[in-house]
């Protein structure tokens, strides 16, 4: 009784937030550009001539080719199994940008052999635990960029160099369940 008025007892209400598409990239302990995806400029979804125009050629190149400089060596790279990344338009435009054989053939549904997912995850616990929580899709987007920006070189390091050791669990349960 009388509760009606205390902040704790009230739940907001807002409209429901889209699905807001991301892509990014790591490599050794550094992010590369994240991509907000635009769905009322781009398209509702991605398909290959959007994934080469709006992420491959501006963003995943340059970053690639930086990667490579510092290291002075070739980088290899890695993406899922999606339509878009396996499409005949894009595996030309790697081709043409010289980055075709330098694609780790990776196994579908794998999360724990990709470290980027994990940097998903570490961003999606942030994020839910803020406090007030996002309510609408511009404050979404800028808690995604934020917690992005967060995200220390350290962290990054941890994933990708706790690759091995997770090849050699996938591997051990020959390709079933790991703690990873």
């Amino acid at each position: 009784m009388g509760e009606e008025y205390i902040e704790d007892c009230l739940l907001p209400k807002f409209r429901k937030l889209q699905t807001i598409m991301v892509w990014g990239s790591i490599s050794g302990n550094e992010k590369g550009p994240l991509v907000v995806w635009d769905k009322d400029q781009w398209g509702k979804t991605i398909n290959s001539r959007s994934y080469c125009d709006r992420i491959i050629v501006p963003h995943l190149h340059p970053f690639w080719l930086q990667v490579c400089r510092e290291r002075q060596d070739y980088v290899y790279l890695q993406q899922d199994g999606a339509s878009p990344h396996r499409a005949k338009h894009t595996t030309e435009v790697l081709r043409n940008l010289n980055m075709l054989g330098y694609f780790f053939t990776w196994p579908p549904s794998s999360p724990d052999l990709n470290p980027i997912e994990h940097v998903w995850r570490i961003m999606k616990d942030r994020i839910h635990r803020r406090s007030p929580r996002p309510t609408t899709n511009a404050l979404l987007q800028l808690a995604i960029r934020e917690e992005w920006d967060a995200i220390s070189p350290e962290e990054i390091s941890n994933l990708t160099s706790s690759l091995p050791a997770r090849i050699s669990a996938v591997r051990a349960v020959a390709g079933g369940h790991t703690m990873y």
